[in-house]
């Protein structure tokens, strides 16, 4: 089966990692739909039929029921059924929890969990017709270890993994798979903001990487690419690190000496 002409939603994809997946996907032929509150997403839309490629931009939320709901309907009617959903809107609330706002909290569980559920259900809800089809979760090693002052992104990060085996299983006889992707420090613009609110040097967390780089949206791209295909078919309810081992690996602190 090649993804030429298959149908993909992407969330979050006006910029980032998101943008970098519609456009590896757009050149390998897929019809791409780019999702997201932005109004940048037109313009995100508009780069990739620039350089040849079938996309179409639609602004809206992925917190909200009618909005998702509203915009399945709009891709299945402009470009087809959709064969791949890629669950990759987020936010990042930063700081300590014995100050986090309720707000925060909430906006971390309603973007970066409810969005996942809500956007997965409207998928499955015309995937199981047609007995078969693709979803990817974006979440992050933030799932697995441990994080200060992220508490609310790093919860929804965890119900996101735990979330991808459940719904894989459950949907597994239709065709359908589920996956997800563990990204660690990409060089986006989102990383540089939350690591300027950390107060965190970018080039000083080179040194919990291994591989000695930071991952590109290019080095994710790929694997949802791959996930997208027949190659992958029966690799269902996978949590899969795209974090040059940042995962696996803590650098020894040195400790201060005693005063």
């Amino acid at each position: 089966m090649t993804l030429d002409g298959r149908v993909a939603i992407i969330t979050g994809a006006s910029r980032g990692i998101g943008f970098g997946i519609a456009e590896r996907l757009a050149s390998a032929g897929m019809r791409v739909a780019l999702y997201d509150v932005s109004p940048l997403v037109a313009e995100a839309a508009a780069k990739i039929a620039e350089a040849g490629g079938k996309a179409i931009g639609i602004r809206g939320d992925v917190t909200s029921r009618r909005d998702v709901q509203a915009m399945f309907d709009m891709v299945e009617s402009e470009l087809g059924p959709v064969w791949l959903l890629v669950n990759n809107a987020g936010v990042i609330p930063t700081g300590p929890t014995a100050d986090m706002p309720e707000e925060a909290w909430d906006l971390a569980m309603a973007v970066d969990l409810k969005g996942v559920f809500l956007c997965s259900q409207a998928a499955i809800q015309r995937m199981i017709p047609h007995q078969g089809g693709r979803i990817v979760n974006v979440s992050s090693i933030a799932g697995l270890i441990v994080r200060t002052g992220q508490v609310g992104y790093c919860a929804a990060k965890a119900a996101v993994n735990h979330f991808t085996r459940c719904l894989a299983i459950e949907v597994a006889p239709h065709g359908i798979t589920v996956n997800a992707l563990l990204p660690g420090m990409t060089r986006t613009e989102l990383l540089a903001d939350s690591f300027v609110a950390r107060g965190l040097n970018l080039d000083d967390m080179l040194g919990m990487i291994p591989t000695g780089r930071f991952a590109e949206p290019a080095d994710h791209a790929a694997l949802i690419e791959w996930f997208a295909s027949d190659a992958a078919r029966q690799v269902t309810g996978q949590l899969v690190c795209v974090d040059g081992g940042q995962s696996q690996f803590m650098p020894l602190m040195v400790a201060k000496p005693a005063t």
